[in-house]
């Protein structure tokens, strides 16, 4: 079977860390590198974080290097309060075996994206797209080597979770995210009108609790925590925003979407970070607009039984 070639950007994170034991455990995909940026959490954090989920996984062969520590042009915001203190919340912080490679983010990217070829290694975001806009900035010419970019990113008809308007990775670093969406290049956009449809409800959860192995003890863990801090302020289970994104490479037939073209408000005010969407024929993005929960939550059990 032929891999899918790919780099995961991110900024771990609850979600975050699902997100990485999805790929990770997946025989579909050769994750190149991790990369991380300041987001959820500092990037200390994210960046440890990310070498924790590589340990924990057995995949201390996948490269994390460290990315930007702070947004393009705003003040640093970020959201303890979703995913604790440590930014991953449910597990206990460890000095993970999986060191620190060398080499900025950004170059990582670039190197790796010019090294692929035309249309030759995939991109995840998870975060704050301030790593990916650098690089592109940088070096505009990546644009054509990337084959899928699948964003988590964005709102319409949801509305936002960290302003009524906004949804936190694009509101923290807006200016970034209209870098990468009016880059040269399509994306698949993950938002919360999608993976607000993927709840981890008890049920589900407990079906993991019944699993035997260390892979499925942790997930239980990173769930129920995520659903603790998400009842406290949204009163709702946790959504599978982040793990959304490695759905759709693996099964995006679970999913359906429409062609669209979308913005990113940078100026100041109530509507600071919102995504304007409006539908054409032409693209250049593919909006997710459903997801199948049950689906979702099956594919991530079968991950969790290979891993």
């Amino acid at each position: 079977m032929t891999k899918l070639p790919l780099i995961i950007d991110c900024d771990p994170g609850v979600d975050d860390a699902v997100m990485l034991m999805m790929a990770l455990a997946s025989p579909a995909l050769d994750v190149r590198a991790i990369t991380t940026v300041a987001g959820n959490v500092p990037l200390h954090l994210t960046s440890r974080n990310a070498r924790m989920m590589c340990d924990l996984m057995g995949r201390t062969d996948v490269s994390v290097h460290a990315g930007c520590p702070r947004p393009l042009v705003r003040t640093p915001v970020t959201a303890e309060e979703f995913h604790g203190e440590s930014g991953i919340a449910g597990l206990d912080p460890f000095d993970p075996k999986t060191p620190l490679a060398p080499g900025h983010a950004v170059n990582v990217l670039i190197e790796q994206l010019r090294a692929a070829g035309p249309k030759g290694l995939s991109v995840v975001v998870t975060g704050p797209m301030t790593n990916l806009a650098t690089a592109i900035v940088m070096a505009p010419d990546i644009a054509g080597n990337i084959d899928q970019l699948i964003l988590m990113a964005g709102a319409d008809t949801e509305g936002g979770n960290i302003t009524p308007f906004s949804e936190f990775n694009v509101f923290a670093d807006p200016h970034a995210a209209e870098i990468v969406l009016s880059a040269d290049v399509s994306a698949t956009i993950l938002s919360l009108d999608a993976t607000h449809q993927v709840r981890a409800l008890p049920e589900r959860v407990d079906v993991f609790r019944a699993m035997s192995g260390e892979r499925a003890a942790i997930l239980v863990k990173l769930l129920e925590a995520a659903n603790a801090l998400e009842q406290k302020w949204k009163g709702k289970s946790t959504p599978m925003h982040d793990p959304s994104t490695i759905a759709w490479l693996l099964a995006p037939e679970l999913f359906d979407s429409k062609t669209v073209a979308v913005t990113v408000e940078t100026n100041s005010g109530v509507r600071f970070g919102q995504t304007k969407v409006s539908r054409t024929a032409e693209g250049p993005h593919r909006w997710v607009t459903r997801a199948d929960a049950d689906g979702f939550f099956d594919l991530l059990k079968s991950l969790v039984e290979a891993a």
